[in-house]
């Protein structure tokens, strides 16, 4: 290992028992996979946090690859539910993400006024919400 990996790891471990989940399972899961991550990609911090978003992502169901028309059955795209087509164009209903803070966990779609979450979007399309800041 790296000096890098173990500096990472050292603050994680000290980080888990401040918060007690090195006395849980997940504390474990949590610095197993970082090293995953680490042996299979190096000391690449950025595509490592990449990685974690894509993680993520897929928990909250979204897609990965792009959208194209074969996604689509009855004007529906089959792979993410808020993407559909009327007549020729192509919207996605959750374009736009309403958030407080960029890293705040929810998030509100609104349909109504000057910003909207609804988008035309064009083909294949790769999903990436803009985020609108609250006041």
């Amino acid at each position: 290992m790296t000096e890098w990996i173990e500096g990472v790891l050292k603050h994680s471990e000290t980080e888990l028992k401040l918060l007690g989940l090195d006395q849980t399972p997940l504390g474990p899961v949590i610095t197993t996979f970082i090293k995953e991550l680490h042996g299979t990609l190096g000391n690449q911090p950025s595509i490592m946090k990449s990685l974690l978003k894509q993680v993520g992502d897929l928990i909250d169901k979204k897609p990965l690859a792009p959208i194209t028309e074969k996604d689509f059955v009855d004007d529906r795209c089959v792979r993410y539910p808020y993407i559909y087509k009327t007549g020729e164009k192509y919207y996605n209903d959750r374009a736009v993400v309403f958030k407080k803070s960029y890293d705040d966990p929810s998030s509100q779609y609104v349909y109504q006024g000057q910003h909207r979450s609804k988008q035309e979007i064009t083909l294949p399309y790769v999903l990436r919400e803009k985020v609108f800041l609250l006041p």
